[in-house]
């Protein structure tokens, strides 16, 4: 990678070609890497678009130590049973 590669995040296998994430990424460091690679013997341009979608890096809070409820089998599987409160 020749540039673009700020903290190593990113590495390309010598051996296939393929794009690795080497490190964690920081959303709010970079939100759209732009990256250069070369390979000495061929001369060739393409883009690669990188998006690095933001999540919570912060643990729950939680207000109590446990939480305790009860959960009953029911026909819409899919939906939330229960808040916790």
């Amino acid at each position: 990678i020749s540039s673009g590669n700020e903290g190593n995040v990113y590495e390309i296998r010598n051996t296939t070609g393929a794009l690795y994430v080497a490190k964690a990424l920081d959303y709010e460091k970079i939100k759209k890497p732009r990256l250069m690679a070369s390979d000495n013997f061929k001369e060739n341009c393409t883009t690669l678009m990188i998006y690095v979608r933001a999540v919570n890096e912060n643990p729950p809070v939680l207000e109590k130590s446990s939480y305790r409820t009860q959960i009953t089998v029911e026909v819409d599987r899919g939906l939330p049973k229960r808040v916790l409160r």
